[in-house]
């Protein structure tokens, strides 16, 4: 149950904010705040940048991810472009950064 997994990752943020797995469950929120049980997408995007914030340098694709949900369901394409630039600039990952550069060629028109 999705509520029920919220609900302990949560708590687990609470009472243990200096875990070492803090990432981990702040990209857990952000994946069930993102889905259709909740469609919550401002919460999930900020659980998601949290995530990359938190990850100190790990391979993620949580920014990826926070971009996305600004430039699709919160209209927001300021923050969705930060995003996607970070992302580039950030990720190893070259299938998410060639993702990352066609939505940003996209939004600003350039190639």
């Amino acid at each position: 149950n999705q509520r029920r997994a919220e609900i302990l990752l949560r708590e687990i943020l609470e009472k243990y904010p200096n875990s070492d797995k803090i990432a981990d469950v702040a990209y857990q929120l952000g994946d069930i705040y993102e889905s259709r049980a909740f469609r919550q997408y401002d919460r999930a995007a900020r659980y998601f940048e949290r995530a990359y914030q938190w990850m100190k340098g790990g391979r993620t694709d949580a920014r990826l991810r926070a971009a996305i949900l600004y430039d699709r369901y919160l209209n927001d394409r300021t923050k969705a472009i930060e995003l996607y630039r970070e992302h580039i600039a950030h990720d190893t990952d070259p299938d998410r950064i060639r993702q990352a550069e066609r939505r940003l060629a996209e939004l600003t028109g350039k190639k």
